[in-house]
């Protein structure tokens, strides 16, 4: 696969666990680059294909089946054949970018990928690697994972349209969280995953996309 002109990012994991963040800052880091979020892909509230939980009187939006996965996928995969037939001169660098660089790796990384002219593809969502053909085209994985308590604590403070309703959290959102990334764990390899103690979740990826840069 030489000459590759476009690395696709798969960012998965519990909720409120910062995957919308992180996609987010490396896209400002990344001109070149394009985020795709898991959440615009929801089917209407009314579409029948959802899956209501009784005993909550709410839909499950904490599993594949509440989203249109396959037009998100296709949108995807237009955006990266759209790129690959455009020729693109590397992004100019600056002196300032070049003064930077040398004082800090993350920036050195972020360099070192825009004088590549490498187009990012970034794919964040909850459930983004158990849907297997989206898992597929991802060139680097990550799993950001969070204890019962953190998760909890930060989804209380998320606003939610339609609103959790009670118990929604411990009788859906969790567990379903649980049974995702076991399937994750048992199903997709070359995984990192990052837990709420990691704090340098966007210097380790940028890391390895100028790693993985050097195998094209």
């Amino acid at each position: 696969m030489s000459n590759k002109k476009v690395l696709v990012l798969g960012i998965c994991g519990a909720t409120c666990s910062g995957k919308t963040t992180t996609a987010q800052e490396l896209h400002k880091l990344l001109p070149n680059s394009r985020v795709f979020g898991q959440d615009e892909y929801y089917f209407d509230v009314e579409d029948p294909r959802h899956t209501w939980i009784p005993e909550l009187n709410h839909i499950n939006f904490d599993i594949v089946s509440s989203l249109d996965m396959a037009r998100m996928l296709d949108e995807i995969k237009q955006n990266i054949e759209q790129e690959l037939t455009l020729i693109k001169a590397p992004e100019k660098i600056t002196i300032w970018d070049r003064i930077v660089c040398f004082s800090n790796l993350m920036h050195e990384n972020i360099v070192k990928i825009k004088e590549s002219g490498c187009h990012v593809v970034i794919i964040e969502g909850f459930c983004i690697l158990n849907y297997k053909p989206l898992a597929d085209i991802c060139d680097l994985k990550y799993y950001f994972t969070l204890d019962y308590e953190e998760c909890f604590k930060r989804r209380l403070k998320r606003v939610y349209e339609p609103p959790d309703c009670p118990g929604y959290f411990e009788k859906c959102a969790w567990p379903e969280h649980l049974q995702h990334v076991a399937e994750v764990k048992k199903t997709v390899g070359d995984v990192t995953y990052f837990n709420e103690n990691t704090t340098n979740h966007v210097e380790i990826i940028l890391n390895d996309l100028a790693k993985a840069l050097k195998q094209y």
